[in-house]
Parts: structure tokens; sequence; C-alpha cells
């Protein structure tokens, strides 16, 4: 075979790699979120995070079902789970909460279990302010505040 007939299928092979993660980018992308839920709850004693909820289109195909693991997560965004985000049922534990959480919003997000749980957090920590109860804190995509209890 000569050199530039490897050539030629080297370039094809990058051609059909280019074009099937571009279609795979556009699978990805096709999940738009109009809004996001910062949902706080003062049922612990204190105001802590209940969930991040995201508002995705209908069609949304971005979800995954991937499981919810610790192992998932850094040391750092564990340990602020613990602390700002812990189950405030006795019936429960924390992993069955977590769980849930992840399960029901954070695998439409695009974002891994450690991004998803550690942006919560860090909105938290903005935002706890705005509230002194149970509350919604109403987010644009890109995390805008848009008010609490309007959404």
């Amino acid at each position: 075979m000569s050199i530039r007939m490897i050539f030629v299928v080297l370039a094809a092979l990058i051609a059909v790699s280019l074009a099937a993660n571009l279609r795979t980018s556009e699978a990805v992308s096709t999940c738009k979120i109009s809004e996001y839920v910062l949902a706080l709850q003062d049922d612990c004693g204190f105001i802590s995070i209940h969930g991040l909820w995201p508002d995705p289109e209908d069609s949304c195909t971005n979800c995954t079902s991937e499981q919810f693991s610790e192992s998932k997560l850094s040391s750092t965004t564990l340990s602020d789970m613990k602390k700002y985000w812990p189950t405030c049922q006795s019936s429960n534990t924390n992993d069955d909460f977590w769980s849930h959480e992840w399960s029901k919003h954070g695998t439409c997000t695009g974002m891994t279990q450690d991004a998803y749980f550690s942006q919560a957090i860090s909105l938290y920590q903005k935002y706890k302010s705005k509230c002194t109860t149970d509350c919604y804190v109403c987010l644009t995509p890109t995390y805008g505040y848009e008010g609490v209890n309007v959404c």
C-alpha cells in the first residue's frame, strides 16, 4: 500500500470519527434546561438543601440511568453534603436521600455526580440567606438569581 493510500485511509477514518463525535455532541446538547430550582428546607433545625431541580424541556434526551455512588464524589463534596444536605427524616439515610435526588433530578443535567452536588452546594452557600424557612430559589439556566418562591 502506498503512502498516499495510507493518508487517504487515515483521513477517511478521522472524518468518520469526527462525524460520530459531532452526532454525540448534538444528542447531549439537545437537553435544554429552562430554569433551575434550588429547594431549601428547614426540617433539620437549620436551612439545608433539599435539592437542585432542573426544569428540562420535554425533548430532553440527556438523562442517564447512572446510579448514585459516593465513590464518584470528591472528599470535599461528600463532606459538604454531610454538612449542608443531610436527610432530615429518621427513616432514611443520607445515601437514600442523595440517591433519590440524583436519580430524579441530577441525571438530566448533563453533569457528573460530583459537579451536580457541588454546584448545588455552591448555590446554597450563595443564596441560603434569602430563606428563613422552606423556600424555592429560582435560577436561570446559567444559575442567575430570579427570585424566591416565584418559579
